[in-house]
C-alpha cells in the first residue's frame, strides 16, 4: 500500500548543514537551501509510530530492538520531497541549461540561454584528443565521455534564477520540444511578475535569528552567549510532497496527520494523507507523453535527478561499470551507457543518528537536478522509463547507518535528448 503525504510547514524550517556549531559566542547554526529527504523520511516514521494503532511490540525503534524485534515502522519506504505550488507539481530545476544575464548591446528584459548537449565524436579523431569538454586535456573516462558544446562567449550568470520548474514545463523540456527562445520568454515573463508563478518558484528566503543563552540556574540571560540560527521559509502556498510504502509484511495500521514537529529546533508542520488517486498517478506516474517521446527517440535517455543522490563512486553511479555501461544493479532488461553529465559542486548532507546518539557523517552527495546522458545499447527504453519513474537510483550504502533507496535520496525522472548538431527523428535505428 502506498500513501502519498501533503507536509505544510507551519514554521521556518531549520535543515542544518554539515557546518560545526558549538558553544561559541557569536556561532551561527547554517541551514540548506531545500529540504532533504533524509529529514522528511524520520518525521514520517516517527508520525508513523505515534499514530500506531495496530498494537504492535514498542513505541520506539530502541524498543523494539530490546525485545529482539525489528522495527515495523523502520520497514516503510518512503519517497520525496518533492514540491507542490497550491495543486500543482514542482521539481528542481535541470542543470543542462545556463541562463546569463543580457549583454550590454541586449534587451535588459532578455536574457541568454545556453542548452547544453554532448556531440557526438567524429569517428575519424583519436578519443584521446577529445576529452569530455574537447580538450584533450588528461582526465577520468576522457575517451569515453563525449565533448559537449559550450557557450563561446564569456557572461554572467543569471542573478536570481528560478530554482523550481513546474511539472508541465519540466515534461516539456524531458520531451525536447523547447527552444532556448521559448525559455528566454518565460523566465522574463517570470522575473517581471514573480508574484504569479506561472512555472517557476524562487529560490526560498533564509531567515536569521539571533538568540541568548540562558543560564540554567538562574533562568536569566547569560552574558557574552549572544547565537544566530537560519531556517528556511516555505511560502504559505508552498508544500512538501512525499509517499510512503508501506508492504504487507509491516504491522501498522492509522493514518498519517496532524501537527508534528518538522526538522531541527522542533518546528512545527501540518501533515495529511491525499486521498485522491487521480492526484497520487499524476504526481508518482510517468506522463504519457514522456513514454511517447521515448518511443519516437528511443536511442538516447536522459536522467535528471529530482532529490540528492548517493553514487558510491562520486560523481559516477556505482552500477556503471569501467566502461561507464549500467550493469543489472540498475536493471536486468536494459542497458545504457553514460556520454556525459552536467551537475554542480557536491552537496554536504549530514543528520542526527537516534539510534546512537550522535551526529552522521557528512557526505558528498549529488545535487538535485543533475542531469545524466545515456546512449541505449539494448532493451526497451519505454517500459524501463514507466518502471522507474520517480524511484532510486542512489546506490546502496556500505555502512549500515544509510539507507538511501529507501529514505528517498536519488529519485528520477527521465526523458530524451538530442546530440547537438543532430535533427530530432534521425536516430531511431533499431536498439537490439
Amino acid at each position: 500500500m502506498e500513501r502519498t503525504i501533503q507536509i505544510q510547514p507551519l514554521d521556518p524550517l531549520m535543515i542544518r548543514d554539515g557546518r560545526p556549531f558549538g558553544n561559541t559566542p557569536g556561532a551561527r547554526a547554517h541551514t540548506l537551501g531545500t529540504v532533504t529527504p533524509g529529514v522528511v523520511a524520520g518525521t514520517l516514521r516517527t508520525l508513523m509510530q505515534k499514530n500506531n494503532t495496530a498494537g504492535t511490540f514498542g513505541t520506539t525503534t530502541k524498543d523494539a530492538e530490546r525485545e529482539g524485534k525489528p522495527s515495523t515502522v523502520a520497514k516503510v519506504d518512503i519517497r520525496g520531497p518533492l514540491y507542490m505550488l497550491n495543486d500543482r507539481l514542482f521539481l528542481p530545476m535541470p542543470y543542462d541549461l545556463d541562463l546569463y544575464e543580457p549583454g550590454l548591446q541586449e534587451d535588459p528584459a532578455s536574457m541568454h540561454v545556453n542548452v547544453r548537449r554532448p556531440i557526438e565524436p567524429a569517428k575519424n579523431t583519436p578519443t584521446h584528443l577529445q576529452g569530455f569538454l574537447g580538450t584533450g586535456k588528461t582526465s577520468l573516462h576522457e575517451d569515453k565521455l563525449w565533448p559537449v558544446s559550450m557557450d563561446t562567449e564569456i557572461r554572467k550568470p543569471l542573478k536570481s534564477a528560478p530554482a523550481y520548474i513546474s511539472a508541465e514545463w519540466m515534461i516539456k523540456w524531458l520531451c525536447d520540444n523547447l527552444q532556448p527562445e521559448q525559455w528566454s520568454a518565460a523566465i522574463a515573463e517570470w522575473r517581471s511578475k514573480p508574484e504569479d508563478k506561472v512555472h517557476f518558484i524562487s529560490p526560498f528566503v533564509k531567515e536569521v535569528r539571533t538568540h541568548t543563552a540562558i543560564q540554567a540556574e538562574t533562568s536569566t540571560v547569560q552574558d557574552k552567549a549572544l547565537f544566530s540560527t537560519e531556517s528556511l521559509v516555505i511560502p504559505p502556498d508552498v508544500s512538501l510532497i512525499a509517499s510512503a510504502s508501506i508492504g504487507s509484511d509491516v504491522k501498522w495500521e492509522g493514518t498519517i496527520s496532524g501537527i508534528h514537529s518538522f526538522g531541527g529546533k522542533r518546528r512545527l508542520a501540518h501533515f495529511r494523507e491525499i486521498d485522491d488517486q487521480e492526484i497520487q498517478d499524476n504526481i508518482w506516474k510517468c506522463p504519457e507523453a514522456i513514454a511517447q517521446a521515448v518511443a519516437e527517440n528511443p536511442r538516447y535517455l536522459r536522467m535528471v535527478l529530482a532529490t540528492s543522490a548517493y553514487f558510491s563512486k562520486g560523481w559516477l553511479p556505482g552500477w556503471l561499470d569501467g566502461d561507464l555501461k549500467s550493469t543489472t544493479k540498475l536493471d536486468e532488461k536494459l542497458q545504457l551507457q553514460l556520454c556525459w553529465a552536467c551537475l554542480p559542486r557536491w552537496e554536504g548532507i549530514s543528520g542526527w543518528s537516534y539510534r546512537h546518539n550522535q551526529p552522521k557523517a557528512v557526505r558528498r552527495m549529488v545535487a538535485a537536478g543533475s542531469v545524466y546522458f545515456f546512449k541505449v545499447i539494448c532493451g526497451d527504453p519505454v517500459e524501463f522509463v514507466r518502471r522507474n519513474w520517480l524511484t532510486s537510483v542512489s546506490d546502496e550504502d556500505r555502512r549500515k547507518a544509510f539507507f538511501d533507496k529507501q529514505d528517498g535520496y536519488g529519485l528520477a525522472t527521465w526523458g530524451v535528448w538530442t546530440p547537438h548538431g543532430h535533427h530530432k527523428g534521425m536516430d531511431k535505428g533499431d536498439i537490439r
